[in-house]
């Protein structure tokens, strides 16, 4: 893309409404490493059409999620129009909320989704899967061998991570174990029901032996196709960067993509015994533990940033473009 190529990021659902919309500004950071910091404006989706007007971009990208009643986006359409700008869209909620896709295939110039599965199932004939990543100012950790705990996870307790720690309690008990988030049930030994912050989060990553990787299995409308997710989610990058060794519970092949086991870049677990098994390992084996981490790290840095996915989205609108 040339100079002065612009590129307007907005929200695709109101800020009042959207939980994740610091992810906006990691997005935004990529397409400033790609193109130039006066290239790139960030707004809210309210700001979207306003701000196309005034800043004239030739890529108007909406990102995040779509399902929210007051996500709108006829006058942000319009203004795209009105200008001859592309008009993109880049879920991050897939196939989670794939139901409330048919607000935005009749709009989009092209989709991007964050998950690959669901990205075969739109009815659109532009469609490319972009998974989400890290953010190198943000999520970066110099590593540090001496570790606070030995095992840690973060997120919500959806049924199925429930379910699997539950039956993990007796392989987790001899070791030091931290599990945040929000609706966890009181019979885990080891969990605070706490939302951590995202500036803290990397810190906690950082400082664990070992970081738990389990996807979420928690539909919100997703009763079409019932998809199930392929993609892994945007913490394994955030913790990669971080700096620890991620232990992924195998529910498919899709993770191999990002992160390589045969080349010591993560670990796969399928039962307790081998969650324990690793633990005890990285435990007695504080060099393969750097290894392990510091292999990921340089895996993100170098694939799996949002500098890497903006490359990936303008080289698709300059497809469009030529």
């Amino acid at each position: 893309m040339t100079a002065s190529f612009r590129v307007l990021i907005c929200g695709a659902s109101p800020d009042s409404v959207n939980n994740n919309s610091v992810l906006r500004g990691y997005v935004a950071n990529g397409f400033r490493a790609q193109l130039t910091e006066s290239s790139v404006r960030v707004c809210s989706l309210e700001g979207a059409e306003q701000v196309t007007r005034d800043f004239l971009p030739q890529l108007i990208l909406v990102f995040g999620s779509c399902m929210p009643a007051v996500a709108n986006y006829l006058g942000v359409k319009a203004a795209a129009l009105d200008i001859g700008a592309h008009l993109a869209f880049w879920l991050h909620d897939d196939p989670y909320e794939f139901d409330y896709a048919y607000k935005i295939v009749p709009l989009a110039d092209v989709v991007f989704s964050n998950d690959r599965w669901a990205a075969t199932h739109y009815s659109h004939s532009r469609v490319y899967h972009v998974p989400l990543a890290a953010d190198r100012a943000a999520h970066f950790r110099e590593y540090h061998p001496r570790k606070e705990r030995d095992v840690f996870f973060c997120g919500v307790g959806f049924p199925n991570r429930v379910a699997l720690l539950r039956d993990c309690v007796d392989s987790l008990r001899p070791f030091n174990v931290l599990v945040a988030g929000a609706e966890w049930p009181s019979d885990l030994p080891f969990v605070e029901n706490r939302r951590v912050p995202n500036s803290e989060l990397p810190d906690l990553h950082a400082s664990s032996l070992l970081t738990l990787n389990m996807g979420r299995r928690f539909n919100l409308a997703n009763s079409r196709f019932n998809l199930d997710a392929s993609t892994p989610g945007p913490r394994t990058f955030e913790a990669a960067a971080a700096g620890t060794v991620q232990c992924v519970f195998v529910e498919g092949l899709e993770i191999d993509d990002y992160f390589s086991e045969r080349a010591g870049e993560i670990l796969l677990f399928d039962s307790p015994s081998e969650l324990r098994r690793h633990i005890e390992m990285l435990r007695d084996d504080p060099a393969r533990a750097a290894s392990i981490a510091l292999a990921a790290q340089r895996r993100v840095m170098m694939d799996h940033t949002y500098e890497n996915r903006a490359a990936r989205i303008l080289e698709v609108v300059g497809d469009l473009r030529a």
